[in-house]
């Protein structure tokens, strides 16, 4: 994800690119490692020793409140919409089964999701702002306000928060989202609902994500035109979006979805897509700089033309921790861009230690079950 590569992070040679095989020497990867770290740190602050106490709520509920405008183009600021304790819901069992997503919603409304159930899939007909109707309005690209809900925003050249527990629905980013050093980089509890980030094709060297890294929510999201999709480290919810279509960043392992390590995610009934010539996975679990632990991968869609369609982020192979708490349960792998869903095959690095689930995971043409390679 983050352009860190070794052995498992393989990418297919591509003609005419001069990306080449993670099959390096030791050195190269301890270069390209700590560059990866450095570069990171000072763009999102992906690195860090200490987390903050402000989390994104488990519920997948939306926003209700009727927005009224106040100064800086934001709304009355009422009780948050996250519950700041950055706990999610218990793990579940093995047995755990796919729930139908509730009963689309009609455009324009803020209400249950507007898209179609498992087994079909968000697209830009249900995510991001347009399939609600409205019209949008412009927005100051920073928001210091805290416990503040903003409605029908363009923000024209990205979005910074410094606030805490910020809502934000029926909108659109032109640019990426993320926080500043006033927050250590959080996103301190940013509820993102119907919302379209539009990077539009411009990315830096190291390929920043569209959003990252910490304590965000994203419901019914459209998320395309950037190096990488969402970043994820601490307390982070993905529901009924849509990522898709990255600028190619030479080097830099994209995808979808991705994390480096970091606990609590909840990636739930999306569709996945990576498909530049540098995608690694539609949605890559990397144990590289800490352990992944508590993470539900449930009723989501993945395709690429990367490696593997997804790494499990549970690997035991030194110098990466063990992964624990990760769930696959009832995930779709597709064909898209080949018979194996990645170059090399459906998943990679996934392992059964402690509290890790495989069940319910398969090809969405019905061939049969998927199954982590051993």
């Amino acid at each position: 994800m983050t352009g860190h590569s070794d052995k498992t992070r393989q990418t297919p040679p591509v003609p005419g690119s001069n990306h080449r095989s993670s099959r390096g020497s030791s050195k190269k990867l301890v270069f390209v490692a700590v560059g990866t770290v450095i570069a990171l740190a000072a763009t999102f602050g992906f690195v860090r020793a200490t987390d903050l106490v402000f989390k994104p709520s488990a519920s997948s509920g939306d926003v209700t409140a009727t927005p009224t405008a106040s100064d800086e183009g934001q709304v009355s600021t009422e009780t948050p919409v996250p519950d700041g304790k950055g706990k999610f819901a218990a793990a579940p069992s093995a047995s755990a089964s796919a729930s139908p997503s509730a009963t689309p919603k009609k455009a324009g409304s803020i209400g249950n999701s507007a898209c179609p159930s498992y087994p079909k899939f968000p697209d830009e007909n249900c995510t991001g702002y347009k399939h609600t109707g409205v019209k949008l309005r412009d927005c100051p690209n920073t928001v210091t306000k805290s416990n503040v809900k903003l409605d029908g925003c363009r923000f024209t050249n990205g979005l910074t928060i410094e606030g805490k527990n910020v809502t934000i629905s029926r909108s659109l980013v032109l640019g990426k989202v993320g926080g500043t050093y006033k927050t250590d980089w959080s996103l301190v509890g940013l509820r993102l609902v119907d919302v379209e980030i539009d990077g539009g094709g411009k990315v830096d060297p190291n390929g920043e994500a569209a959003i990252g890294n910490d304590d965000y929510t994203c419901i019914r999201c459209h998320i395309h035109g950037t190096g990488r999709g969402a970043n994820m480290r601490k307390n982070v919810h993905i529901e009924d979006s849509y990522l898709h279509g990255w600028v190619y960043v030479n080097g830099a392992h994209q995808t979808a979805i991705g994390s480096n390590g970091g606990s609590n995610y909840k990636v739930i009934h999306n569709n996945l897509i990576c498909d530049s010539d540098g995608c690694s996975a539609a949605l890559s679990l990397y144990g590289d700089f800490e352990p992944i632990n508590n993470a539900l991968i449930e009723r989501n869609l993945f395709n690429t033309n990367g490696g593997y369609c997804t790494y499990g982020g549970s690997t035991s192979a030194k110098p990466y921790p063990i992964g624990t708490n990760i769930r696959y349960v009832n995930n779709l792998f597709g064909k898209k861009y080949g018979p194996k869903c990645g170059y090399y095959g459906p998943v990679a690095t996934f392992e059964f230690h402690q509290g890790n689930v495989w069940s319910g995971n398969a090809w969405q043409d019905g061939s049969g079950a998927v199954k982590p390679q051993s």
